[in-house]
């Protein structure tokens, strides 16, 4: 560490908590702690919560008051983990039609804050968060998570994704503070192509950060860059990687071009980081203290130890509105047996769900799945849509609406779809909307929202459109 680090640590950062109302730095004390006890203690603990979280949505959460009422159970028959089994799984689908439901009777809206994901599988969503489970909780688990990989509060880092700020003036204002303070540098994924991709990297190299942060598909492309152009590779700390799967490929070529070992991460705009690789990448530990983790099969029931299933994830500090066995669309499977780094925390596989996938357009954009800003569709009530990229100069956005619309409705939502994947692709790509009434899934029951059928460097060459 350097002399920085003590003052972001004991100066910087509880004074930007003390401005935002949150306490973010107690919060990490509390994880860094934690992480070490035993397993046993971590499930007293996990279970405590619980118990707190599902009284208050039987109290205060319509929603789970109907549904308790419906399957007659009481706050008391959901003790631990393991009686979750007990309530159905909340899926997107649900919360959507249950909004207003879900939400806390009597929270305070000014503690609230709305969010908005593209969804993994193509399933855009709004949500709500509260300032406690974002900010507090939240972010102190990020910092935890990257923890594990040897980088502390006011290391530099450069963070590779596509900008996403709080849509309020206080959380905008907040999160400029807190890169400054953390000297974090961002580089927006959505900018790369053939003709920035040579700044970026020189840009990296002259930085030096001890971290280089992202997603993973978007330091691939740079990583993909580096080796194509021979590049003087940037001089990295170490790697994180999150937001979408890590291939093994993927991960072969970031240790090939920067010489460390890739860490990954999982987590969500609902939930904040769930789940991270620790310095013996055996698996991903879960942050068991604020978050429950299942592994279910279809029927929602648990599934053994290194099987594969649906990942529900119950957020034990989000009181405004409340996310209990929510379905976050991806899949995962349950490591068994101690991991060596001591920790006791349970352990995860490579989560499955978000696609690798990169998109190029004639004017040499390389861009990741997670840059197309697919979470903009959910305000304007797309249940599911698929982004299928036919050549490099044309793709077909099928989208399902989630009401009926009449044809005028129908060339409305057309337009606007166009129109927001139009800005992010540039004007030399054909932007095709369908609206259709379903999206069958792939025979393996998968919803991808991203298929590219541009795979050779021969299919990247810029053709005329054809009409």
């Amino acid at each position: 560490m350097g002399l920085y680090n003590p003052l972001a640590r004991h100066v910087f950062a509880p004074a930007l908590d003390i401005a935002r109302g949150t306490r973010t730095m107690r919060s990490l004390s509390e994880l860094e702690e934690s992480q070490w006890w035993s397993a046993e203690r971590l499930q007293q603990l996990q279970s405590d919560r619980l118990r707190r979280l599902v009284a208050h949505a039987y109290s205060h959460v319509p929603y789970y008051r109907q549904l308790m009422h419906e399957r007659g159970l009481s706050p008391g028959d959901i003790g631990s983990a393991s009686d979750l089994c007990k309530l159905p799984v909340l899926t997107k689908e649900i919360i959507r039609a249950n909004t207003e439901l879900l939400l806390a009777e009597g929270f305070p809206h000014h503690e609230l804050i709305a969010g908005t994901t593209g969804g993994s599988t193509g399933t855009p969503l709004r949500f709500f968060s509260s300032r406690e489970s974002r900010y507090t909780r939240g972010l102190a688990r990020s910092l935890r998570a990257i923890e594990w990989a040897g980088v502390y509060l006011g290391d530099s880092k450069v963070r590779v994704t596509k900008k996403r700020m709080d849509g309020s003036v206080l959380g905008q204002v907040s999160e400029r503070i807190h890169d400054v303070f953390t000297r974090e540098t961002f580089i927006d994924s959505l900018s790369f192509s053939h003709r920035t991709l040579p700044a970026i990297v020189k840009r990296i190299r002259k930085l030096k950060p001890r971290c280089l942060i992202g997603y993973a598909s978007a330091i691939c492309i740079i990583a993909e860059y580096i080796l194509e152009s021979g590049s003087a590779v940037p001089e990295v700390g170490t790697v994180v990687v999150g937001g979408e799967q890590l291939f093994e490929p993927q991960r072969e070529l970031l240790a090939t071009v920067f010489d460390v070992q890739p860490f990954s991460k999982y987590s969500s705009f609902e939930n904040f980081d769930i789940a991270m690789e620790c310095e013996a990448h055996m698996g991903m530990h879960v942050a068991a203290e604020d978050l429950i983790v299942e592994i279910v099969d279809a029927d929602g029931e648990p599934v053994s130890p290194g099987s594969p299933g649906r990942l529900l994830v119950t957020n034990l500090h989000e009181y405004g509105l409340p996310l209990i066995r929510y379905d976050t669309d991806d899949e995962s499977s349950f490591i068994e047996g101690p991991c060596p780094c001591g920790r006791e925390l349970p352990l995860i596989s490579n989560v499955i769900g978000k696609t690798g996938d990169v998109i190029y357009t004639p004017s040499g954009k390389r861009l990741s799945p997670l840059t197309l800003g697919s979470s903009n569709l959910a305000p304007l009530g797309i249940k599911r849509f698929q982004f299928i990229q036919e050549k490099v100069d044309h793709v077909v956005v099928r989208i399902v609406p989630g009401t009926e619309l009449s044809t005028t409705g129908a060339e409305e939502l057309s337009a606007n779809v166009e129109r927001h994947f139009s800005r992010v692709l540039g004007d030399d790509v054909w932007v095709e909307i369908l609206v259709v009434d379903r999206i069958e899934p792939t025979p393996a029951g998968k919803h991808l929202f991203l298929i590219s059928k541009v795979r050779s460097r021969g299919d990247r060459a810029a053709n005329p459109r054809q009409v």
